[in-house]
């Protein structure tokens, strides 16, 4: 199981959610699963995907939010979780792509270990840790929303570089998409 792989099972899964990815793997997994569909990827912003992902929720209700995160962006943004638990936006749901590694500065260890989804549930939040991609889309229904969801694959199966695009084009067509489905 691969990073690509992982997203794609997730974008079918949920295909209208709106999605917010932290830069590295998750971008990198996003823009090949969706042929670069009209996502956020929050390049160059460690460590604040998820609390950009609770502002989207926030700002459209309506909409399933996706907040693809990979398990150094969490480290950076921790805090983020208890705003999530806080908050508590039915509309989102967390999934943290878990290799133990900073796969996009040349595969560095965390350095500490990769229980997201023990603090998410300590947080009373709903959880589910994966490691087959058969179990995503049951567990993704399964679960209430808020939720977040641990996903662990082997390191070393890093998608890639994402070619650069340009910050503007990225926020236009992810408002773009933000605003279908609105009333």
């Amino acid at each position: 199981m691969d990073a690509t792989a992982i997203v794609r099972a997730l974008l079918a899964a949920e295909p209208d959610a709106l999605a917010v990815a932290s830069l590295g793997t998750a971008t990198s997994a996003l823009r090949a699963a969706s042929d670069d569909g009209p996502h956020l990827y929050m390049g160059g912003a460690m460590g604040s995907a998820l609390a950009v992902a609770l502002g989207v929720a926030e700002a459209r209700p309506e909409r399933r939010v996706l907040a693809l995160l990979g398990d150094g962006e969490v480290l950076m943004g921790a805090g983020s979780l208890w705003s999530l638990a806080g908050i508590r936006p039915p509309n989102l749901l967390v999934v943290i792509l878990c290799d133990g590694h900073y796969s996009i500065t040349g595969g560095q260890p965390l350095g500490a270990p990769g229980r997201f989804a023990e603090v998410a549930a300590a947080l009373g939040l709903g959880t589910a840790v994966v490691s087959d991609l058969g179990e995503i889309a049951p567990s993704l229904a399964a679960l209430p929303r808020p939720a977040l969801v641990e996903v662990h694959y082997a390191p070393g199966e890093w998608p890639g570089p994402s070619p650069f695009i340009d910050p503007p084009v990225v926020r236009s067509r992810f408002e773009q998409a933000a605003a279908e489905g609105s009333s």
